[in-house]
C-alpha cells in the first residue's frame, strides 16, 4: 500500500497532554490511547479488520448546515498502532471536507458514515490510504448544523447497516428512486450494503445517536429528547429498546404520519439531560462484562455501565457509573471494544456548540483524545483478530472465545451456499449456532427452519430471520411460536407475521391478544395487524368478549391504510366497563373530524358528574380542544359556563379547554360566557376567564376588565391581569391605574406579579409626564422587569425624557438585560443628541466572546465555598425571582427547564456562565424563536407545540400564543434569551456564590 507521507503523522514518542482526572472502579486502569497531534476533537471511531482506527476529526469549527456545506471542514484520520502497545503512534487523513460525520462503519473494505445531507459509503479504490470514491446511498438528511441531523452507522446481525436520522425534516431519496419519504424523523432506518430494500425500521429518541445488538438480535438505542415537559421530573433523554415499528415520545414534536398501536413505548432507561451519546454491547468476557451495554454522557462527563435482564418481552437495567471525570471539558462522545476486550472511550473536547446544552462559549483550544480502559489482570490475548486463524474451522471460529473473530466468521460463513450454512448451523451449539443463523440471514435466505429448535435464543433469531426476508412457507411455525413460553419469541413472531402480511395470521393475532400481553408484546401484536390491513377480517372482533381483543382490534382498524372505521362501529366501544377500551375509543373519535355527534352525550355526562378525577379530567380536556372548532361542541362548551349546576372544576376545565384550542375565529358564545366568569365568586374563574379573554384580542369587555383592576377587595394578580389584558386599547391609563402598576414592581412583590405588573405598563399608552414618573422606578429595575418596560418609552420623541432615560439606565441593575438592538429600537424617534449621548451605553451591551470569557474568568472565586442552604433561600425569594420560570422539586414555574438534578449534569462554570450571560448559554429544547406574522406582529419565546395549523408560543409572560401556519411570515432562531440577563447585579456576590452551591446540590 502506498503512503501519503505528507499526511503522516508520527507520534515518535512525544508526551501527550496531561489527561483529565478519571475515576473507575477498582481494579481497572484507564490511559491515554491517541492525543493530539494525532486527532484533535475526534467525534466517533471504528476500527477496521486489520486493527486500524478510523476517527471522525472535527475541525473545531461551529457553523450552520448552510455554512458547513459551502467549505466541509470536518475528516476522517486513519490511526495505526504499530508496535502493538495499546498506544496508536500514527495518523493519516483517509478522507477530508465531510460537512458533519457523525457515526462510522467499516464494513467489508468500505466506510460508511452519515455527514448531512447523505449517508455515504467510503472507499479507497487504489490501496493508497485515501478514500478516492464516495457513493451515496440515501440523500436529503437534514443539514442543520446542529447534532440531531442524523448518526450512524451500525452493522445489525443480519447484514444491514442502519443509521439513525433525528428529528429534523428530511427529504430522503435513494439515488435508484425505489425509496422516498418527505417527513419530519426520527427515525431508525437500515439497508443492505450497497443501499438497496432501504426501509424504516421504528422511530426513536429525537436525537438518536447509536444503535446495538444482542447476539439473539435485541436491540437498544441511545439518543437525546424524548421526554415532554408534562413527564415532569426534569426527564429529557433515555436509553430504549428498540422494536419493529416502535413509536417512542419525542421532545416537542407532534407527529401525525406514524402508525401507532396505543400509547407510546415506555423506555428501559429514563433520564434528565446526560445527553447520551455513543453507545456499545459488551461481546468479549475479557473484564467480565459480556452482555452489558456501555453508554457516554456528554453532560455529566462520564460513562455508565447498564447491566440487562430480561423483563417480560422487554428489558430492565441496572445502571452503575463505569468512569467518571470532573473536568468539566471532559465530554465523551463514543464507547466501542477492542479485539482483545479493552474499552475505548472518545472525549471529543471542548470545541462543541452549536446545540449543547452545557456552555455555549466554544472551547476549540480544549482539546480531545481516545482513552483505552482495561482490567489490571486481563489476560493477553493472542491474535484477537484472527489474522493467524485457521478459517476451515468454521463452526470453531463461529464460537470462538475472541468476539471480532466470531463477527468475521460470521461475514464469511455468509459467503458459503445456503445449504452449507444450514448443515454447519445445525451442528453448532450456544452461540456458535446463533451466528451461524446470522451468517444465514446475511446470505439472503431465511432461518426459519430452526423455528422449532429448544433453544429460546435460536427460535428468536428464526423468527428475526424469517421476518426480514418474509418467508411465507414459515407461517405455521411462526403461529405456533406466538404460544411460546418466551415473550421475546412471541413478540418476533408476530413482528414476523406483520412483515409476512398473511391474512390467515389475523386470527392467532387476536388470540394473542386474549391471552394477555405486557405494552411490548401488545405493540408487536397490533403493528402486525397493521401491517396486514385486513379490515375485514377484524370487524367481527370489534365485538369479541375481551376488551383487550376489541381494543387491539379498534387500534389496529384505526391505524391502517384501509380501515374504514364508520362511527357505528366505534360508539359501542365508548362504555366505560373497562376503562383503557373507553380511553382508545375516545382517541379514535378524536382524531376524526366530524365525529363529535358520536361522543356529544359522554361528554355532557362528565361535564355534568359531581366529581372529575384527574385522569378523566385531562381525557377530557383533550376531547374538548380536539372538538373545538364544531358547532355542537362549541355549544355545549358555552352552555356549562352558564349551567347552575355545573360544578366549578367542569367550568374551569371547559375555560381552560376554550384557551388552549382558541380557534382563529372565538365562538361569540364562548365570549360572552366568559364575560359572565368574570363576575364569579370563584377567583380561579375569573382569573382563566380574563386569561381567555386576553387571549382572543377582543375589546368588548374593557370596562368590565378596567372595573376588576379598580377593585381593591381583588387580588393584586387578578388585578393586574386584567389590567393587562386592556391595557393596550385604551388611549390613556389613567392615573390610579399607573400608580397601582408601579407600586406592583415594588421589590417585596412575587417575581410573576412584577413580571406581569411590568408587562403591562410595557404596553400602556403612558404620556410624557407618565413616563417621567416611571424612570426612577425604571433606574431600579432588575432583569425580570426591564425588559418589559422599556419599550414604553420607544412612544416618545421629547429629548429631556430621552437623557432621563439613559440617566436611569446607567445605573440599573437590569440593564445588562437589555440587547443593543432593543436598545436603538426605543432610541430611534429620539433627536440626534439622545442618540449620540447613548453610544457609551450601547458599547456596554455589545459584549464579544473574549469579554465573556474575561467577566467569568473574574467571577471564578464565587465557584466555591458557597452555603447551599442560603442558596435555596435566593432561589425560592422574590429578589432573585428564580420560581418565576424554574422548577425545583415541583416548585416553580414551567418557562424554563427543570432545575431538579441541575447539579448531576452541569459544571459550576457552565452555571455561573448560564446566568450571567442566558443568552450564551441556551439548554436543549428551550432555545428562543421570533415569529413575524404577515400583518407585521412579532412575538418571541418558546415553541410549547405544534400542530399542521398552528405553532403554540410560550412566552415569557407565561402565557401560550397561537399563531396560525398561514399568518407566518419569519420564523427564526432567537439571539435572546427568554431568561432575563443582569441576574449578577440583582443579587450580592455572596448570594451568586450560594446560589450555583445550591445548583450544584441538585442531584
Amino acid at each position: 500500500m502506498k503512503r501519503l507521507l505528507p499526511l503522516l503523522i508520527l507520534f515518535a514518542g512525544a508526551a501527550p497532554a496531561d489527561p483529565p482526572p478519571f475515576e473507575v472502579p477498582e481494579g481497572f486502569t484507564i490511559e491515554l490511547a491517541a492525543g493530539p497531534p494525532l486527532v484533535e476533537r475526534p467525534i466517533m471511531a471504528c476500527f477496521d479488520d486489520q486493527g486500524r482506527l478510523y476517527v471522525a476529526d472535527s475541525a473545531g469549527v461551529n457553523l450552520r448546515g448552510g455554512d458547513l456545506i459551502k467549505d466541509p471542514p470536518h475528516r476522517i484520520r486513519v490511526l495505526e498502532d504499530t508496535d502493538g502497545d495499546g498506544k496508536f503512534d500514527t495518523s493519516r487523513v483517509w478522507a477530508d471536507k465531510l460537512v458533519f460525520p457523525q457515526g462510522l462503519l467499516w464494513h467489508e473494505g468500505a466506510d460508511y458514515c452519515t455527514s448531512p445531507p447523505s449517508f455515504w459509503k467510503l472507499e479507497d479504490t487504489d490501496g493508497d490510504g485515501v478514500c478516492d470514491k464516495r457513493t451515496e446511498l440515501i440523500t436529503g438528511l437534514a443539514n442543520t448544523g446542529v447534532a440531531d441531523d442524523a448518526h450512524g452507522a451500525c452493522l445489525g446481525p443480519d447484514g444491514r447497516i442502519y443509521f439513525l436520522p433525528g428529528r429534523m425534516a428530511h427529504h430522503l431519496k435513494t439515488p435508484d428512486g425505489t425509496f422516498e419519504k418527505k417527513a419530519v424523523g426520527p427515525w431508525l432506518m437500515r439497508c443492505k450494503p450497497d443501499g438497496g430494500e432501504m426501509e424504516i425500521v421504528c422511530g426513536a429518541q429525537g436525537n438518536p445517536v447509536e444503535v446495538d445488538w444482542t447476539p439473539e438480535g435485541d436491540f437498544f438505542i441511545s439518543g437525546t429528547f424524548w421526554a415532554p415537559d408534562s413527564y415532569g421530573g426534569g426527564l429529557r433523554d433515555a436509553l430504549i429498546h428498540g422494536v419493529d415499528g416502535g413509536e417512542y415520545a419525542v421532545r416537542d414534536r407532534v407527529y401525525n404520519d406514524r402508525k401507532r398501536t396505543g400509547d407510546f413505548l415506555p423506555v428501559m432507561v429514563p433520564m434528565i439531560a446526560t445527553a447520551p451519546a455513543g453507545m456499545t454491547f459488551a461481546r468479549s468476557d475479557a473484564m467480565g462484562f459480556k452482555g452489558n451495554l456501555f453508554c457516554t454522557y456528554f453532560n455529566p462527563h462520564k460513562v455508565q455501565r447498564h447491566v440487562l435482564e430480561r423483563d417480560g418481552a422487554t428489558f430492565k437495567s441496572t445502571n452503575l457509573e463505569f468512569v467518571q471525570s470532573k473536568n468539566p471539558d471532559f465530554h465523551p462522545t463514543d464507547v466501542f471494544e477492542d479485539a482483545d476486550g479493552s474499552l475505548l472511550v472518545v472525549d471529543t473536547g471542548g470545541w462543541f456548540r452549536i446545540g449543547c446544552p452545557t456552555s455555549q462559549i466554544a472551547k476549540p483550544q480544549v482539546l480531545g483524545g481516545i482513552y483505552r480502559i482495561r482490567k489490571k489482570d486481563m489476560a493477553r490475548v493472542d491474535d484477537p483478530r484472527g489474522l493467524k486463524a485457521d478459517w476451515s474451522q468454521w463452526a470453531a471460529r463461529l464460537g470462538d472465545a475472541r468476539w471480532m473473530v466470531r463477527q468475521r466468521a460470521i461475514e464469511r460463513v455468509s459467503k458459503l451456499q445456503p445449504q452449507e450454512i444450514a448443515i454447519l448451523a445445525g451442528k453448532c451449539q450456544g452461540e456458535a449456532k446463533l451466528n451461524a443463523l446470522w451468517a444465514l440471514t446475511r446470505a439472503g435466505h431465511s432461518a426459519a427452519a430452526f423455528l422449532g429448535d429448544p433453544d429460546d435464543a435460536v427460535r428468536q433469531v428464526a423468527c428475526i430471520s424469517a421476518g426480514l426476508h418474509r418467508d411465507g412457507k414459515a407461517l405455521p411455525d411462526l403461529t405456533r411460536a406466538l404460544t411460546a413460553k418466551s415473550a421475546a419469541v412471541r413478540r418476533e413472531a408476530a413482528n414476523a407475521l406483520g412483515r409476512i402480511g398473511d391474512k390467515a395470521a389475523v386470527a392467532p393475532l387476536l388470540e394473542a391478544l386474549r391471552a394477555g400481553a405486557d405494552r411490548y408484546l401488545e405493540h408487536a401484536l397490533i403493528y402486525a395487524l397493521i401491517r396486514i390491513d385486513d379490515a375485514a377480517g377484524l370487524l367481527a372482533a370489534l365485538k369479541d368478549p375481551s376488551p383487550a381483543v376489541r381494543r387491539g382490534a379498534l387500534i389496529a382498524l384505526d391505524q391502517m391504510d384501509h380501515g374504514n372505521l364508520k362511527p357505528e362501529l366505534v360508539t359501542p366501544l365508548l362504555d366505560p366497563v373497562d376503562a383503557a377500551l373507553q380511553q382508545a375509543a375516545l382517541k379514535v373519535v378524536t382524531s376524526r373530524p366530524g365525529w363529535s355527534n358520536e361522543i356529544y352525550g359522554l361528554v355532557r355526562e362528565w361535564l355534568s358528574s359531581e366529581s372529575l378525577g384527574a385522569e378523566r379530567a385531562e381525557l377530557l380536556k383533550g376531547v374538548l380542544v380536539s372538538f373545538s372548532r364544531e358547532a355542537a361542541m362549541q355549544d355545549l362548551m358555552a352552555h356549562t359556563l352558564r349551567e347552575d349546576r355545573a360544578t366549578p372544576a367542569a367550568r374551569l376545565l371547559v375555560l381552560e379547554a376554550m384557551a388552549r384550542a382558541l380557534p382563529d375565529r372565538v365562538p361569540p358564545t364562548w365570549l360572552a360566557e366568559a364575560r359572565w366568569s368574570l363576575d364569579s365568586s370563584d377567583e380561579r374563574l375569573v382569573r382563566q376567564a380574563v386569561a381567555l379573554i386576553r387571549a382572543s384580542g377582543n375589546g368588548d369587555f374593557d370596562d368590565v376588565l378596567l372595573r376588576l383592576a379598580r377593585e381593591d377587595a381583588r387580588s393584586l394578580e387578578l388585578r393586574v391581569e386584567s389590567l393587562g389584558a386592556a391595557v393596550a386599547r385604551l388611549g390613556k391609563l389613567e392615573g390610579a391605574l399607573f400608580r397601582f402598576l408601579l407600586g406592583c414592581l415594588d421589590k417585596e412583590k412575587a417575581p410573576l406579579l412584577r413580571l406581569s405588573a411590568a408587562e403591562a405598563l410595557g404596553k400602556s399608552p403612558l404620556d410624557d409626564a407618565q413616563l417621567g414618573q416611571l424612570a426612577p422606578v425604571l433606574a431600579s429595575a432588575g432583569p425580570l422587569e426591564m425588559p418589559r418596560l422599556i419599550g414604553v418609552y420607544g412612544r416618545s420623541k421629547n429629548a429631556p425624557l430621552g437623557r432621563k432615560l439613559l440617566g436611569a439606565l446607567e445605573a440599573a441593575p437590569g440593564f445588562p438585560s437589555l440587547s443593543a438592538e432593543t436598545l436603538r429600537k426605543v432610541l430611534q424617534g429620539y433627536p440626534d443628541e439622545v442618540r449620540g449621548q447613548a453610544e457609551p451605553l450601547l458599547k456596554k451591551l455589545e459584549v464579544d466572546t473574549a469579554q465573556m470569557k474575561a467577566k467569568l474568568d473574574t467571577m471564578a472565586p464565587l465557584l466555591e465555598k458557597g452555603d447551599p442552604k442560603a442558596g435555596r433561600d435566593v432561589f425560592l425569594g422574590k429578589k432573585a425571582g428564580c420560581t418565576a420560570c424554574h422548577t425545583v422539586a415541583g416548585q416553580g414555574g414551567k418557562v424554563g427547564p427543570d432545575l431538579s438534578k441541575i447539579g448531576s449534569i452541569r459544571a459550576a462554570r457552565d452555571l455561573l456562565e448560564a446566568i450571567v450571560f442566558p443568552s450564551a448559554t441556551f439548554a436543549r429544547g428551550f432555545e428562543p424563536f421570533l415569529i413575524r406574522t404577515k400583518d407585521g406582529a412579532v412575538y418571541d419565546g418558546l415553541i410549547a407545540r405544534e400542530t399542521p395549523d398552528a405553532i403554540y408560543l410560550f412566552t415569557a409572560e407565561r402565557v401560550e400564543k397561537r399563531i396560525p401556519r398561514t399568518s407566518v411570515d419569519v420564523l427564526q432562531q432567537s439571539k435572546m434569551s427568554v431568561m432575563p440577563q443582569g441576574l449578577d447585579n440583582q443579587i450580592t456576590p455572596e448570594e451568586l456564590r450560594d446560589l450555583i452551591s445550591f445548583l450544584l446540590s441538585l442531584k
